[in-house]
């Protein structure tokens, strides 16, 4: 079998049926290729649309009665895959015709992941529960759909005609997300090429509503954590493990697959519980750009210099003679993640231990900055000390540094 297509759905029934006529277009017609739909726990009669689909490609139909997460269900597709490679696509999802064609065509040497198109998206069915994001955008786009203002539309409303489904008849009614995190990915990828050479955190492209990765590494490295419950982080979680595998990631942006906007299905809460979950399980100095990339944004830190600080780490950790200060680094990392996500403060532990240490921290600090350079995450450093305890740790790196040029 060379491919798995690996959908997880809930309570998505008329968007998976969308996205199910979107896979009898695709191109591709080897008889190698299955299809794993995991109904996550619906409850709008999702199985029955299942069960009366026929499908061009062999489908497996995985039935949990329970919703344990999107981590458990695309994990129970991977359980039941066959293929040598697994393509993730959700539920809400719309391929273009060449979708599974081009997924393979990249996987051409092993341990690559391709990460396709994932912020295009459109608008097939009107809910009344859009988010105010949503219903704003959906009006600038209604003279498209020739909808009479006047007419009250009901609940999961079709907004056009869909005997034929693909991404390339509806690229006219699509749009781009335009949330501050896609711009930033966006023009990381014009600045580092399709492969992201010199970048240093390809896992943020790792959104699995469009990707593909080869089956044995995503089991070897421990596939998704079915502790992450909530809404959102599953996919960089796996996506850091692949790459510190040894992945390389290449960002496709001509395969293109359109998300079809619907009611959030997530509380205001899940980003954050997730977030914490995340830092404190990779609160070890080789995964530190974890929680630095989670805290970049209440850190201020912008896409470029967020790069060359773990490009800087990167440089340190082959050296054991520097892990005490990237300890340190992780440390005042954890004492701002506690004080933003956790209200808490209490770090008196740390701040004693921290002050004990100063004199030797500026010297090591000192012996960086003149053998390996690192400017930007000594910068950063500096930058932790003052939010994290208020110390001014760069002015006193400056002054014995002019002690030693005076003496």
């Amino acid at each position: 079998m060379k491919a798995s297509i690996i959908i997880p759905a809930f309570n998505a029934r008329e968007r998976l049926e969308l996205n199910l006529k979107a896979l009898n277009e695709q191109s591709y017609e080897g008889k190698d290729i299955e299809v794993i739909v995991v109904d996550n726990g619906s409850t709008d009669n999702t199985m029955n649309m299942l069960d009366n689909f026929e499908l061009k490609y062999p489908m497996k139909i995985i039935r949990i009665e329970k919703n344990r997460g999107i981590a458990f269900a695309r994990n129970s597709g991977i359980y039941e895959s066959e293929g040598d490679i697994l393509i993730f696509h959700d539920s809400d999802m719309i391929a273009s015709r060449d979708f599974i064609k081009n997924h393979l065509e990249l996987h051409n040497e092993p341990d690559i992941v391709v990460c396709g198109l994932f912020w295009r998206r459109i608008f097939t069915f009107y809910y009344e529960a859009f988010t105010p994001y949503q219903k704003d955008k959906f009006e600038t786009l209604m003279e498209k759909y020739q909808l009479d203002e006047n007419k009250p539309m009901k609940n999961s409303s079709p907004l056009m005609d869909f005997d034929r489904v693909t991404a390339e008849d509806l690229m006219d009614f699509s749009f781009d997300l335009d949330f501050g995190f896609i711009e930033d990915l966006k023009s990381i990828m014009n600045e580092h090429g399709k492969h992201l050479y010199d970048y240093y955190l390809p896992w943020r492209f790792f959104i699995t509503n469009n990707l593909s990765v080869d089956r044995k590494k995503v089991i070897d490295v421990g596939m998704f954590d079915n502790n992450i419950v909530k809404y959102g982080y599953e996919d960089y979680d796996l996506g850091v493990r692949l790459y510190k595998s040894g992945c390389k990631f290449i960002m496709a942006d001509h395969i293109i697959s359109l998300h079809q906007e619907h009611p959030a299905n997530y509380k205001p809460d899940d980003l954050l519980v997730n977030l914490n979950y995340m830092c404190e399980k990779y609160n070890n100095i080789y995964f530190i750009d974890v929680p630095l990339v989670c805290l970049s944004d209440s850190l201020s830190i912008d896409k470029t210099t967020l790069n060359n600080i773990v490009k800087d780490i990167y440089k340190l950790l082959p050296h054991e003679e520097y892990h005490d200060i990237l300890q340190l680094f992780l440390d005042l990392l954890q004492v701002m993640r506690k004080r933003y996500f956790d209200q808490d403060s209490s770090n008196k532990g740390l701040f004693m231990r921290t002050a004990e240490m100063l004199g030797y921290y500026v010297r090591k600090v000192i012996h960086i900055k003149n053998t390996e350079g690192v400017p930007d995450f000594i910068n950063q450093l500096f930058s932790l000390f003052k939010m994290a305890f208020d110390i001014d740790f760069e002015k006193m790196v400056r002054f014995n540094e002019d002690k030693e040029v005076i003496s």
